[in-house]
């Protein structure tokens, strides 16, 4: 099969060099399709955690009528929670990973832990002989896990998993797309592989477009499906109204069991991100109008859970300001020891953040800066904003509803203003509340500039299309990581 990072180059003629190599090695249509492989991947880790766990308890009731007790059923639940936090923060069902030698042992390390709290479950108040099978269920099921997983990796290199791309639209949006199918397989992620392009406009056949080839038009674009062993067709075509010959090519994709998707849902799939700086008079296609349900249930759910962590937060605080104001007294910075800032909230209303200062200057010099960044900062203030202490007062927000746990960063209203006049879709950030942490936060480095607040922006636009429990939960996860991983350093 063809890799990525092995691109055509254009030969004498014009036409790429690669286009010959591309039709003898093709590739073969999977046994099974990408998700199936998912699937199949939860499956057997699924079995190998689970199995040992029952088989144990069952022996456990040989001499006495099967009944599983309170205990083994929290065993049994907390083993799977756990493993399903740890999958969702690890991304341990990426098929890419799964197929990959180096990163299995995330996977690995992740049961670990699974298993280690459904061992101890077990061995609470458990006499010396359950105690034994606990340590037997431990093993077990590490081993199972282990040798699953090596065996997926086994698998993967006979049944190719990865999914075969052809683009419709050799324009800017399917430019876009290709240089970051290409980026994601220079890192090593082969869950996709870009085949080419096809257009209707027969002056691009054969020609290459970001390192691909132009392969045909799509008249004659089933053929090239059949003998590249297509699996996903990305519609990247910048009309409104797309043409009798594509429409067709559409709907005999659609017949053989094709994927067919648009160039912004493969896009969010690639980069957990949507694209919004080349929206042009086409942003129709770019930006996603539909909005994604948010259930009454999971609405409740966030606001109970923003009232426990304020009232936690807010004992926290309590129990850090002191600490801190002996710090600040220590290394000279003089001044309050909160500070509030205006913010824009939800539905663009303005309140009042409350958090610790951390800065050296006086709030009007903060006020007349781009961003609060590091040269501002005073000793004590470096250390909170790497930790994320300084947001411990912002639980009184919380706690008000003017801000969530989970949302985009909240900005000046200043800067609100003048990013909403240069940054399409800017404004859409307050569909939702502010939060303390977010899916932008967590993926991308702390924003200077207007450039980083417009990556920041297709983050945020992300989150809110796909705002979810399990979303906050993966969040969530990063964010502690990422906490860890600051005061490590």
């Amino acid at each position: 099969m063809v890799r990525l990072d092995e691109r055509a180059k254009p030969g004498k003629n014009g036409s790429p060099q690669g286009a010959s190599s591309l039709e003898v090695a093709s590739g073969r249509r999977s046994l099974l399709t990408h998700k199936e492989g998912r699937w199949l991947l939860g499956f057997g880790d699924a079995i190998a955690l689970l199995a040992p766990m029952v088989l144990a308890t069952l022996v456990r009731h040989t001499e006495r009528p099967v009944a599983f007790t309170n205990q083994e059923i929290a065993a049994l639940l907390m083993g799977v929670l756990i493993w399903i936090v740890l999958a969702i923060s690890g991304n341990l069902y990426s098929l890419s990973r799964a197929s990959s030698w180096s990163r299995t042992h995330r996977a690995t390390v992740g049961a670990i832990l699974a298993i280690g709290v459904a061992r101890l479950m077990y061995q609470i108040p458990a006499p010396e002989g359950d105690l034994m099978m606990a340590y037997r269920y431990a093993g077990v099921a590490f081993i199972g896990f282990a040798l699953w997983r090596v065996a997926f990796y086994v698998l993967a290199k006979f049944i190719p998993f990865t999914m075969r791309v052809l683009i419709v639209g050799a324009g800017v949006s399917g430019s876009i797309l290709a240089e970051e199918l290409h980026g994601k397989a220079v890192r090593g992620d082969q869950d996709y592989q870009l085949v080419g392009f096809i257009d209707d406009d027969s002056e691009k056949v054969g020609s290459i477009k970001g390192g691909y080839p132009v392969l045909s038009t799509s008249s004659d674009a089933m053929s090239v499906i059949e003998s590249h062993q297509v699996d996903t067709l990305a519609l990247a075509v910048n009309k409104v109204q797309i043409g009798a010959d594509v429409f067709s090519l559409l709907i005999n994709a659609k017949e053989r069991g094709i994927r067919v998707c648009s160039m912004p849902a493969l896009y969010e799939s690639l980069t957990e991100k949507i694209v919004v700086e080349h929206v042009g008079d086409n942003w129709g296609i770019m930006f996603p109008m539909e909005q994604a349900p948010h259930p009454f249930v999971h609405d409740v759910l966030v606001r109970c859970v923003d009232i426990v962590v304020s009232v936690l937060g807010l004992l926290l605080t309590l129990v850090a300001a002191p600490v801190i104001s002996v710090l600040n007294l220590a290394t000279r910075n003089r001044g309050p020891l909160f500070t509030t800032q205006p913010r824009t909230g939800k539905g663009g209303t303005e309140f009042q953040m409350l958090r610790f200062r951390i800065e050296d200057l006086s709030e009007a010099e903060i006020a007349s800066a781009w961003r609060d960044d590091a040269p501002t900062l005073s000793k004590v203030g470096k250390y909170l904003r790497n930790t994320g202490l300084e947001n411990l007062p912002t639980s009184w927000n919380l706690l008000r509803g003017e801000m969530s746990l989970i949302g985009p960063q909240p900005e000046r209203p200043e800067f609100t203003l003048l990013l909403s006049e240069t940054i399409p879709f800017f404004r859409a950030r307050h569909s939702v509340k502010p939060g303390v942490t977010g899916w932008a936060q967590v993926m991308y480095h702390y924003g200077v500039s207007e450039e980083d607040s417009l990556v920041k922006l297709q983050y945020d636009l992300y989150y809110i299309k796909h705002r979810s429990p399990a979303m906050d939960l993966r969040i969530l996860a990063k964010a502690t990581k990422l906490f860890f991983s600051r005061r490590s350093r």
